[in-house]
C-alpha cells in the first residue's frame, strides 16, 4: 500500500504535498468564509467559485508543457514564493479594512492561477521520483495527501477564524510556505528514476495526437469534471450546508473537512492498496465506486442533522476518491513518460471546465430554489451516470 514511500524522493515529495494541500484547504475555506462574510450570497459564493477556476482551465495546460520542458523542482519553488506574497496580501488588506469581494476576487484570481501551474508539475514530478512499476501506486498516494491536507487544513483554518478573525489564517499560509519550499529544496533531481527524453518539446500538439489515438481516455477526465461541477466539491456544499442550512460556526466547517478528509485518507489509501506493482487502475472501478457515491451523496443531501452530514460526508468522500484516484491512476498508467505533463495538464483542463460551469449554475439555482435541493439533484446525476457507463465498462481498454 505504501511501498511509494520506500524512495527518499518521494517521501520528500509525499510531505511536500500534504502541506502544500493543507495550504490549498484552509486558504479555500478561508476564502468561501471571507465571501459569506461580505455578502451572505449563496451566489456570490458560486461566483467566486467560477473565478477561481477560470485561470486553472487555461494553465493547466501550461503547466503541464512546462512540466514536460523545465525542472518540476524549480517551478514549484517559484509558485510557493509566489503564493507567500499572495495570501500575505490578502492578510495585510482585509486588516486595513480594505478588502471587498471584488478585490477579494482578483486576489483569489492570483491564487488559483498559481495553483493551476502547479497541479500538472507536481503530478509530473510524482511519477518521475519512482520506478514505473509504482506510477500507479504513487498517484493514489497522491490523493492520500490531498486529504491529509484536508484533515488539518479546513479545521485550523476554522479555529483561526472562530479565535481571531477571517483575516488570520493567511498570515500562517505565507510562513506554511516558507516550510514548503524548504521541504522542496531536499528533493534530489539527480536522482529521477524516470527522466524526459532530452528531445521533449513541451507541445500540446503531441499530447492531442496521443489522445485522438487513445479516445477511451476522455471518459475518465469527462466523468470525473462532471462529478464536481455537479457539486461534488464538498467544500463549496459544506459552506452552504453549515452556514445557511444547519446555521453553525466556521469550526463546525472545520469538524466537516476532518471527516471529509479521514474518508478521503481511507478511499484514497485503498485505492494504493489495489495499485500493486503491475496492477493498471481500471474504469469499472472507477464506476462502481461511483455507484456508491451518488447513492451516499443523496443521503448527505437530506441528513437531518449537522452531525448526521458530517458522518456521511466520511462515507462519501471515501467513494469520491475512489473515484478521483482511479481516474488519476488510469491517466498516468496509460500515458508515455514524455507526455505526462501534458496530457494530465488536458485532464485537469477538462476536469475544470465542468467544474467552472457547474459551480455558479449550483449556486445561482441553490439561492432561487434549496440548497437540500440542488446537493440531491447532483447526487442522483452521478447515480445515474455511473449505472450507465458501469455497463459500457467492460466493452473498454481502460
Amino acid at each position: 500500500m505504501f511501498s511509494s514511500l520506500s524512495y527518499r524522493n518521494y517521501r520528500r515529495v509525499f510531505l511536500y504535498s500534504s502541506l502544500n494541500s493543507g495550504a490549498g484547504w484552509a486558504s479555500t475555506l478561508a476564502i468561501e468564509w471571507l465571501v459569506l462574510d461580505l455578502t451572505g450570497s449563496a451566489a456570490a459564493l458560486g461566483a467566486m467559485a467560477g473565478i477561481q477556476i477560470a485561470p486553472v482551465i487555461v494553465l493547466s495546460l501550461i503547466g503541464g508543457s512546462l512540466s514536460d520542458k523545465f525542472s518540476e523542482k524549480r517551478i514549484l519553488i517559484i509558485t510557493a514564493s509566489l503564493l507567500i506574497f499572495i495570501n500575505a496580501a490578502i492578510f495585510t488588506a482585509y486588516q486595513n479594512g480594505i478588502l471587498n469581494f471584488q478585490l477579494l476576487a482578483v486576489l483569489a484570481f492570483s491564487l488559483t492561477t498559481v495553483w493551476a501551474v502547479q497541479g500538472p508539475v507536481f503530478t509530473s514530478l510524482s511519477i518521475k521520483v519512482v520506478p514505473e512499476e509504482q506510477v500507479a501506486n504513487a498517484i493514489s498516494l497522491n490523493s492520500v495527501t490531498f486529504n491529509i491536507g484536508r484533515l488539518f487544513g479546513p479545521i485550523a483554518a476554522g479555529f483561526l477564524i472562530a479565535i481571531f478573525d477571517t483575516g488570520t489564517p493567511f498570515i500562517y499560509l505565507s510562513a506554511l510556505y516558507l516550510l514548503i519550499i524548504a521541504i522542496l529544496t531536499q528533493v534530489k533531481m539527480d536522482d529521477l528514476h524516470q527522466k524526459s527524453s532530452s528531445k521533449a518539446s513541451g507541445n500540446l500538439r503531441e499530447a492531442f495526437s496521443f489522445l485522438k489515438r487513445n479516445k477511451t481516455l476522455y471518459l475518465p477526465m469527462i466523468l470525473s469534471g462532471i462529478f464536481v461541477g455537479l457539486g461534488m466539491n464538498y467544500s463549496f456544499i459544506s459552506s452552504l450546508m453549515v452556514r445557511q442550512v444547519f446555521e453553525e460556526d466556521a469550526r463546525h466547517l472545520g469538524f466537516v473537512g476532518v471527516s471529509l478528509a479521514i474518508g478521503g485518507i481511507l478511499g484514497a489509501g485503498y485505492a494504493a492498496r489495489l495499485s500493486v506493482s503491475g496492477h493498471r487502475p481500471s474504469f469499472a472501478t472507477m464506476m462502481k465506486s461511483g455507484i456508491a457515491l451518488g447513492f451516499f451523496w443523496l443521503a448527505a443531501a437530506f441528513a437531518p442533522s449537522f452531525w448526521v452530514f458530517t458522518a456521511l460526508a466520511l462515507v462519501v468522500n471515501f467513494f469520491h476518491l475512489m473515484v478521483m484516484a482511479t481516474a488519476n491512476g488510469i491517466i498516468a498508467a496509460y500515458s508515455p513518460i514524455d507526455l505526462q505533463g501534458r496530457v494530465y495538464g488536458i485532464y485537469l483542463f477538462v476536469f475544470h471546465v465542468w467544474f467552472a460551469i457547474g459551480a455558479p449554475l449550483i449556486g445561482l439555482l441553490a439561492e432561487g430554489t434549496s440548497i437540500r435541493l440542488m446537493v440531491g439533484v447532483g447526487g442522483a446525476a452521478v447515480l445515474l451516470l455511473s449505472l450507465i457507463f458501469v455497463k459500457l465498462s467492460k466493452s473498454l481498454r481502460i
